[in-house]
């Protein structure tokens, strides 16, 4: 691990302290604030008049203090006598039970209504503390994604952060939301109405991204086609086609889940049934692992374009030129010989900008089906525009970006131990190749030559599933860590609607 790995995994031990503690502090107040408050409760009817209004309960296990008419609307004040359930019935002129709300009287004298983890006095600092977790989460996100880019711009953290930065504040908006409207109407929002809020805001971020996901998927394709008819039919040319499919599909997904069970006649239509509780499950984590894999495909693009688009600074010693395939001859394909040009162009702009000279090191291995090393190829290139022998570095050992990068660093650092180092790609390869980079520990801006634009996209969705298969540790904690959060909810709000 290098000193900016160690030093940014201090940081976040320290920030995972202190999110920790503050969460603790924050459930404890919201415990303690049903503990004081919740012994007493107090429920609405609506009612036509005054006049013969009579109310039914069980004295025993809740007492009614007080009772208000106003208008057409009766309000009635319990408080909590001995652990039990009881249902309040209000009737009028002697008739049928117009409305009724039940009671539920925990051990500890607390009050829920129409379930056992329904509202009660209080409970509003549930939702408050989840607002207040997330904007601290929010704003400890932001500082680590920063810290991270000073660092690099080109680390898989920076897809991740990002990632996990736009699925959170989405999720924020939603819950404030959600307070301002509960507060307009009045009510109290129960812990389980805020874990079913929670568990929405995944499946409403799916159906928001799904016309995006439509448009994707179509551009996607028109660039596969075209690919394909420029370049041949093969897996890596039709990976466009699978990411599109997934999109599409995964973004359908939540929504079709119950159907296709009841069609499959599995009992889904009981509040009380375990086929339903098992059919929630599948839906909310369908739903939160699609829109986690839409935040970190967001989080991957918009990192993936900072890089691309990013100049490094004028003041480097070397510049690798990381090589691909070459043609049959000897000599650079458009793809390999516009990387090369980006390097000879930056190194002007450098001598322009500072009036410093920049050494050339062009990198890669011979292939099985080529005549001469990559490397060598791209030296003679840069020797046949001008280039000086003594600016040319040429490392010819390295079969793929890993090599690229720890091969021309040793032959580098055996030439000078400090330098600042630049290195040249297509723009759809900066990202990884710089992550690369980082993982080693050696320190890197890259900079990106244009490509054709249907190729971009394929290009990029390999770049994308490669980062995913490179970053795949965090990848599968998350989704473990969904799970862990959401199956529990989804049983706790089952057991509350039996």
């Amino acid at each position: 691990m290098n000193k900016s790995s160690a030093k940014e995994a201090v940081i976040n031990k320290r920030y995972i302290r202190l999110l920790t503690g503050l969460a603790a502090l924050l459930l404890l107040l919201s415990v303690g604030s049903v503990l004081l408050l919740g012994r007493s409760v107090s429920l609405v009817f609506h009612i036509n008049g005054p006049e013969k209004v009579s109310v039914g309960y069980d004295s025993g296990v809740a007492e009614c203090v007080s009772q208000r008419i106003s208008g057409d609307t009766l309000t009635l004040d319990f408080r909590s006598v001995s652990k039990g359930y009881t249902l309040v019935e209000v009737s009028e002129d002697g008739g049928m039970t117009a409305e009724a709300r039940g009671l539920y009287v925990h051990s500890s004298g607390i009050i829920t209504v129409d379930s056992i983890f329904g509202q009660c006095r209080g409970d509003i600092m549930f939702p408050v503390s989840f607002i207040l977790m997330l904007t601290l989460i929010l704003l400890v996100l932001f500082k680590s994604y920063r810290e991270s880019t000073r660092i690099s711009l080109c680390r898989y953290s920076n897809a991740w952060l990002l990632g996990v930065i736009i699925f959170v504040l989405f999720t924020l908006a939603f819950q404030l939301l959600s307070l301002v409207k509960l507060n307009m109407s009045g009510g109290n929002q129960s812990v389980i109405a805020l874990f079913e809020s929670t568990l929405y805001s995944a499946k409403l971020f799916t159906t928001l991204l799904m016309p995006i996901a439509v448009i994707i998927s179509l551009a996607i394709s028109i660039s596969n086609l075209i690919l394909m008819k420029r370049e041949g039919i093969c897996l890596g040319n039709m990976l466009g086609f699978f990411l599109g499919i997934l999109l599409c599909v995964g973004s359908v997904a939540p929504h079709v889940v119950y159907p296709l069970f009841d069609s499959l006649g599995i009992e889904v239509h009981r509040s009380s049934s375990l086929s339903l509780l098992l059919e929630r499950c599948v839906e909310d984590v369908i739903a939160i692992t699609m829109a986690y894999l839409e935040c970190i495909l967001l989080g991957t693009s918009i990192s993936a374009v900072r890089a691309a688009r990013h100049i490094p600074k004028f003041d480097k010693d070397y510049i690798l030129v990381l090589g691909c395939q070459i043609t049959k001859d000897g000599g650079l394909t458009k793809l390999l010989q516009s990387r090369t040009d980006r390097a000879f162009k930056f190194a002007e702009m450098q001598k322009k900008q500072t009036g410093r000279d920049i050494v050339f090191v062009p990198s890669g291995g011979k292939g099985s089906d080529e005549v001469i090393a990559e490397g060598r190829a791209i030296g003679n290139y840069l020797a046949s525009i001008g280039i000086p022998e003594e600016r040319i570095l040429v490392e010819d050992k390295s079969v793929n970006t890993n090599q690229n990068m720890r091969f021309s660093h040793a032959l580098i650092s055996e030439r000078k131990a400090d330098a600042k180092i630049a290195f040249s790609t297509t723009n759809y390869h900066v990202f990884r190749a710089g992550c690369i980079a980082d993982e080693l520990g050696i320190p890197m801006e890259g900079i990106g030559a244009g490509t054709k634009s249907y190729f971009w996209i394929n290009a990029f969705i390999r770049e994308f599933i490669a980062a995913l298969h490179y970053n795949k540790r965090n990848h599968i904690q998350s989704f473990i860590l969904i799970l862990v959060c959401v199956l529990p909810l989804e049983v706790i709000t089952y057991l509350s609607s039996i």
